[in-house]
């Protein structure tokens, strides 16, 4: 468990890191701040000083690994260090994956990546609303609070969408429901669930993330109006409305900037072979 010091420490390093490269280092800070065990962060000291940090992230048997190094200590393989680190801490853990989460314009994160095994599997993109009407349709697409009777639905979705291990599927989805069950919002198409998306409020910034329709249900415009009334009814809130999606192709990309999206930056991620 992090202590709320070392907290302060890491996000004061951060703030270093991101200003040196120009880059946003995602940290999953929700998560940080709940930390229930001490083997899935590792911390790297110089004359009392945070100068390094790799957090590792679980989903299920899935992990993401993301992390720093103060500016004035690389190319001594500090971050090596830390990297072995946390593969031996898995050593003893089932591990179904792992994810190197590089921001996409870090210089440094990617000279590291390259020399390892690791290879690119996908493009993560952090997009903001720019503030833009859009027209409601709530004639066949709507959406209500998801309740425990959905679980199984959204584990359906992340299998079907994210390619996500089912096993892992459930053990993210329960843990998140656990934690607030009122982000999670299903997407029903003549009143059938066929979609889910998550909004999360936090310093008076709405992030939505999660965002889903089954396949057999995509390219009928659902998404689009799914999407249009979420942000319509964050932006009654807030005008800080973020979305995170692993868009896989331009078109992709269009429907969200269709719905005044933009990119601001990007976080690749790699595929480490643990076996």
């Amino acid at each position: 468990m992090l202590t709320s010091k070392q907290l302060e420490e890491m996000k004061d390093l951060q703030k270093v890191c991101e200003t040196f490269e120009g880059i946003n280092l995602k940290l999953n800070w929700e998560m940080l701040k709940k930390r229930q065990n001490d083997q899935d962060d590792f911390l790297l000291y110089k004359d009392n000083n945070l100068i390094g940090f790799l957090g590792l992230y679980g989903f299920g048997d899935s992990y993401e690994l993301c992390g720093m190094i103060h500016p004035d200590f690389r190319r001594q393989h500090l971050f090596q260090e830390l990297f072995e680190m946390a593969l031996r801490s898995l050593e003893n853990r089932p591990v179904h994956k792992l994810l190197l989460n590089i921001p996409g314009s870090s210089a440094s994160g990617k000279g590291f990546v390259s020399q390892t095994k690791a290879a690119y599997e996908f493009t993560e993109y952090e997009m903001k609303w720019n503030k833009k009407s859009l027209v409601l349709d709530t004639d066949t697409v709507s959406l209500r609070t998801a309740g425990e009777h959905d679980i199984e639905t959204i584990i359906d979705l992340d299998e079907q969408c994210f390619h996500v291990v089912r096993k892992d599927a459930e053990s993210y989805t329960k843990r998140l429901f656990h934690e607030s069950k009122d982000s999670h919002l299903m997407i029903l198409f003549e009143e059938k669930p066929v979609g889910k998306i998550r909004v999360q409020r936090t310093d008076h910034k709405s992030f939505i993330y999660g965002f889903a329709i089954f396949p057999s249900f995509q390219g009928r415009g659902i998404g689009r109006k799914a999407l249009s009334q979420v942000v319509m009814q964050e932006s009654k809130w807030t005008d800080d409305i973020y979305l995170d999606v692993a868009a896989t192709n331009s078109k992709a990309l269009k429907l969200y900037e269709s719905s005044g999206f933009q990119t601001f930056y990007s976080q690749d991620y790699y595929h480490y072979p643990t076996q």
